[in-house]
């Protein structure tokens, strides 16, 4: 079991949370492994990750030099674990790491894929967005449905695990290095024939989001939703296999 941890200036959080991660993932799993995705971080992520490594030796750093993007760290760490089923999930650990059992139940049950939501029914959200975030993220589900894909109702949760070999085959095909890889990967995984699991999780908002939005980053995240239409030829919205 490999649990990747993307990290851009997480040096508190990671201090604050690997350690209950560790303990979640040894209470239940004989094998397994932390990979902290160091995605450039001007601060101590690094560090903490080496100290962390040294009271649980089953942590570890991927390391890059430059910042890419949440897409390119989360695919960096991905490819780099070990385990048969990987997975996904935020520092701020807005999602529990126990919702992750969820997702690994669905992949026990013949799933390849299985992703985190906040918008199906059993999902428990507290502390919800503003409502200016939450309209610009309404706003932006449905310009991923009529560009992207259908039959998902959220692509955006930061909890999310497949396979590893749906995660060998998918994410080289990732073109897309930012905070909505996450679509791209998911219209991958519709054309590469993997059902994917839409799970209700407990999540809850963080105010000290690493990825801030405003009308600038919305236009350049609505130019990436156009760009990943474009970069995977899509004439129209792929339907998920569900």
């Amino acid at each position: 079991m490999s649990v990747v941890i993307p990290a851009f200036n997480e040096e508190a959080r990671l201090r604050k949370h690997v350690p209950g991660i560790a303990a979640h993932l040894a209470a239940r799993h004989p094998e397994w492994e932390v990979v902290v995705s160091n995605d450039g971080s001007r601060d101590g992520t690094a560090r903490a990750v080496e100290d962390l490594a040294k009271a649980y030796p089953r942590v570890r750093l991927v390391d890059s030099p430059r910042n890419r993007g949440k897409g390119g760290a989360v695919k960096a760490g991905m490819l780099a674990a070990r385990g048969r089923r990987v997975l996904f999930t935020d520092a701020d650990q807005s999602s529990p790491i126990g919702e992750g059992d969820k997702l690994l139940a669905r992949l026990e049950a013949g799933y390849d894929i299985a992703i985190g939501s906040r918008k199906v029914p059993g999902a428990e959200v507290e502390h919800p967005q503003a409502w200016h975030r939450a309209l610009a993220g309404s706003l932006f589900g449905v310009g991923i449905r009529v560009l992207c894909i259908r039959g998902i109702r959220d692509t955006q949760c930061g909890l999310k695990a497949m396979t590893r070999e749906a995660a060998a085959k998918v994410l080289p095909q990732v073109t897309s290095d930012t905070a909505i890889f996450d679509v791209e990967m998911l219209v991958v995984a519709t054309r590469e024939g993997y059902r994917i699991a839409e799970v209700p999780v407990q999540w809850a908002h963080d105010p000290d989001t690493r990825i801030p939005y405003d009308a600038r980053a919305a236009l350049r995240v609505w130019a990436e939703l156009f760009r990943i239409r474009r970069a995977q030829h899509l004439r129209g919205p792929v339907k998920a296999k569900t």
